[in-house]
């Protein structure tokens, strides 16, 4: 009895481990049946994959942007003064040459200070006409001043020179001052308009021998000299100005005056600044305008331009000269050509990137684009012969490393490789453990190596 209890202990021990390994043995097989499923779906996923062979060519590195058209000038003419708009003949469209009027006000609705500028432009252009004859008069009247002047200096120096030679005894001079304390002593007494008299004339003969007088009245004489010395010399300078004809001075404020009139009266009319095509019209015919409106746009459609920003990364690779290849929305079909003709020199951060404005003139379709239009723009920077090259969708990152997948023993391997120059579409490789005519496996799905891991250990 012992012995069967003992029996069953030992049969009911071993029912746990079995179960163990019962489950462990289904597990392995789930997973190797999962693992199997991903190997097969990998290899049915590479026999998807579209591949291209790893090969030499001739290869031409781009810089891409995106710029708008511009026109080689635009310009928007502004009214300058108020008024109503009298009739045109001219329509959005029509080309125009330089200097001829697109708008003009009516002249029956000019405002007042249009009218006052008429008025004067007339008084300066009488006084410009006139300005020869006047000046023959005022070159006499200045003959004249300085004849008179001089006249008047002589007199002043012949009597400078009678003062210099005056001169009296020390005893003539002692009478003379003693008469005239007399003089006016006995006026003091006596104030009688005789002896005021009497006062005044022996100070008269006492002034005329009192050497203090003489040096003062010889000061004086000096400074009017001086003064007429002065005045001779600006009056002559006067005459030689005109000598050979109207004061220039003058004539050229006469002339400025006249100039700033002449644009006051033209800024009834606008004029095209340069021959080209009347883009557009703000005002029409019978419109009231003031100073500032704006009234039409003008531009020369006769050459085009695109301005790209080029980043600064990609910025010393563009050079003068260099091909351009442009589409458009507009026209999906068709590649247009055209060549950098204009670098910045200095780079624009504003919007957190600096970058370089590059202009291209475009060499056709002039007649076709339409300035505002937003082109994609392809610069052609260089062309490389016999170089290996793989399409841009084919680079990828394995590791933090740029790799290509390379189709071997129909399973993808990544392979290491060196980036050149570059374009839209493709990859320059400088080095690579890939032999000519390998096939590189283009847009590999994200874990494609883990897609095909043998589940049995290959």
């Amino acid at each position: 009895m012992a012995n069967e209890e003992k029996t069953k202990k030992r049969r009911g021990g071993r029912r746990p481990v079995l179960t163990i390994v019962l489950v462990l043995v289904v597990a392995a097989g789930v997973y190797f049946l999962i693992q199997y499923q991903q190997y097969q779906q990998g290899l049915q996923t590479v026999a998807q994959l579209e591949t291209v062979p790893y090969r030499r060519e001739t290869f031409i590195s781009s810089v891409n942007g995106t710029g708008t058209v511009r026109p080689e000038h635009q310009a928007v003419l502004i009214w300058q003064t108020s008024g109503t708009v009298e009739q045109s003949e001219l329509t959005v469209g029509d080309a125009v040459h330089n200097d001829q009027v697109i708008l003009k006000l009516d002249e029956n609705d000019l405002p007042i200070d249009i009218i006052q500028a008429r008025a004067d432009k007339i008084s300066i252009e009488i006084a410009l006409e006139d300005l020869e004859s006047n000046t023959a008069l005022q070159r006499t009247q200045l003959q004249a001043n300085i004849a008179q002047a001089q006249t008047s200096l002589s007199s002043l120096l012949h009597e400078l020179e009678i003062l210099e030679e005056r001169e009296c005894t020390v005893w003539r001079l002692n009478n003379l001052r003693t008469n005239y304390e007399d003089a006016v002593e006995t006026y003091q007494n006596n104030p009688t308009e005789q002896n005021l008299a009497k006062v005044r004339s022996t100070k008269a003969e006492l002034d005329f021998c009192d050497p203090e007088v003489i040096d003062q009245q010889i000061e004086e004489l000096n400074a009017q000299i001086a003064v007429q010395n002065q005045n001779i010399k600006d009056t002559q300078a006067k005459l030689e100005k005109i000598e050979n004809g109207p004061d220039p001075d003058e004539k050229e404020r006469l002339e400025l005056q006249l100039e700033a009139i002449n644009k006051r009266l033209a800024s009834i009319e606008l004029k095209a600044p340069f021959d080209g095509t009347l883009t557009a019209l703000y005002t029409k015919p019978g419109d009231v305008v003031s100073a500032g409106m704006q009234a039409a746009q003008l531009a020369d459609l006769s050459q085009l331009y695109v301005d790209v920003p080029i980043s600064e990364v990609d910025i010393p690779h563009i050079q003068l000269e260099q091909v351009a290849e442009l589409v458009f929305d507009a026209f999906f079909e068709q590649t247009f050509t055209g060549k950098v003709v204009e670098i910045d020199h200095v780079g624009d951060a504003r919007t957190g990137v600096v970058s370089y404005r590059v202009t291209i003139a475009l060499d056709n379709g002039q007649d076709q684009i339409k300035p505002g239009m937003t082109a994609g723009v392809t610069i052609l920077t260089e062309e490389r012969q016999n170089v290996f090259t793989v399409p841009s969708q084919a680079l990828t990152t394995y590791q933090g490393k740029d790799v290509v997948y390379v189709l071997r023993d129909n399973l993808p391997v990544p392979v290491e490789v060196n980036v050149g120059s570059y374009s839209n579409e493709k990859f320059e490789i400088t080095q690579a453990d890939i032999e000519e005519g390998e096939l590189i496996i283009l847009n590999p799905p994200s874990g494609l190596l883990s897609m095909i891991q043998n589940p049995f250990g290959r």
